[in-house]
C-alpha cells in the first residue's frame, strides 16, 4: 500500500462521495415507482455479477465461497437492509436529511463497541456519542408536529449501517477487499430474496436505464473509496468522508428544490462533529496501540 500521495487519496475519497451521493439522488427520483427492497436487490445482485467478473480470474472458485459464511451473510444482510431503510426514508424526507441520519453510524459503532467488540468507552468518546445523539434529536424535533416517519426510518438506516461497520471490524482481514465487495453483493441480495414476492412489481421499461446506472454508480463509488485508502491514510481521509453531506445538499437543492433549514443544519453540524472526533480519536488510539506493540530498537 502506497499512502504517500495524500492529495490523490483525498481526491478519490471526495469523488467516491460524489458518485455515491449521485446514486442516492438518482434513487430518490424513482423510489416511489420501484420499491426500495426491489431496487436494492437489483443493485446488490448486479454488483455481485460485475464484481465476480473482476474477481474470478484472480481468486477463482473463492469468488463463490465467502468465508466465514455466517459472518459474511450477517454483514451483507445488515448492509442491504440499511440501504433499503435509507431509500425508504427518501420517500418522505430530503436527501441531505436522510444522509445526515445515515452518517450517524460512527456514533452507533462507538456506543455499542464496549458490548460487541469489547472496547473501552472513554470519557471523550462518550461525550462525542452524546453530541451525536443531540444532533439526531435536533433533526428529529420530536415535538409531535409534522411527519417524522421518514426521519425515524433514516435513523434506523444509520443504526443498521453502524452494526454493519461493527461486522466489518469483526471480519477484518478475513478476505481481500475485492472479495468482500463481491460477497457483500451476493449475500446482501440473498438476504433480501425471501421478501421479493412481497414487494416485487413489474418495472417500467423507462426505469431500466436508471437501475443500470444505480448498479454502475455503486460499483464505481466503492472502487473509488477503496482506491483512496491506497494513497492516503485513514486519518487523512476521515474528514473528507463527510463530503457526502455537501453533495447530498447540493443534489437536494438543484434537483429536488430541498434545502435544510437552520435547525437541521445545527443537527447536521453536531452529527458531523461527533463523527469526525470519533474517527480521528479511533485512529489515534490505534496508532498508540501499534507503537506500544512495536519492539524497541
Amino acid at each position: 500500500m502506497n499512502t504517500n500521495k495524500p492529495l490523490l487519496g483525498i481526491f478519490l475519497m471526495i469523488a467516491s462521495t460524489a458518485v455515491l451521493s449521485a446514486k442516492d439522488g438518482l434513487a430518490k427520483t424513482f423510489v416511489e415507482q420501484v420499491n426500495p427492497v426491489q431496487m436494492i436487490w437489483i443493485q446488490f445482485i448486479g454488483t455481485f455479477v460485475i464484481m465476480s467478473l473482476i474477481t474470478l480470474p484472480r481468486h477463482g472458485i473463492r469468488t463463490f465461497m465467502p468465508k466465514p459464511v455466517l459472518g459474511q451473510f450477517i454483514r451483507g444482510a445488515l448492509n442491504a437492509v440499511a440501504i433499503v431503510a435509507l431509500y425508504w426514508s427518501l420517500i418522505y424526507i430530503p436527501l441531505a436529511d436522510a444522509t445526515a441520519m445515515f452518517m450517524f453510524a460512527p456514533t452507533i459503532v462507538t456506543l455499542l463497541s464496549p458490548f460487541l467488540l469489547g472496547e473501552k468507552l472513554g470519557i471523550r468518546r462518550a461525550i462525542a456519542v452524546g453530541v451525536g445523539f443531540a444532533g439526531v434529536i435536533v433533526i428529529l424535533r420530536p415535538d409531535l408536529s409534522g411527519d417524522t416517519l421518514g426521519y425515524y426510518i433514516g435513523l434506523l438506516s444509520g443504526i443498521l449501517i453502524g452494526l454493519y461497520f461493527i461486522a466489518n471490524r469483526k471480519l477484518a482481514g478475513a478476505q481481500p477487499p475485492l472479495l468482500n465487495i463481491t460477497h457483500n453483493g451476493l449475500l446482501g441480495g440473498l438476504a433480501l430474496t425471501p421478501f421479493l414476492q412481497l414487494f416485487w412489481t413489474p418495472v417500467d421499461p423507462a426505469n431500466l436505464p436508471k437501475l443500470a446506472a444505480i448498479i454502475a454508480l455503486a460499483v464505481v463509488g466503492q472502487a473509488l473509496m477503496i482506491s483512496a485508502f491506497m494513497y492516503a491514510t485513514a486519518v487523512t481521509l476521515a474528514p473528507f468522508s463527510y463530503a457526502f453531506i455537501v453533495f447530498a445538499t447540493a443534489i437536494g437543492y438543484f434537483v429536488f428544490g430541498d434545502f435544510p433549514d437552520q435547525i437541521t443544519w445545527i443537527g447536521i453540524a453536531l452529527i458531523v462533529a461527533s463523527g469526525l472526533f470519533i474517527a480521528i480519536r479511533e485512529i489515534q488510539l490505534a496508532d498508540i496501540e501499534r507503537r506500544a506493540k512495536k519492539p524497541d530498537g
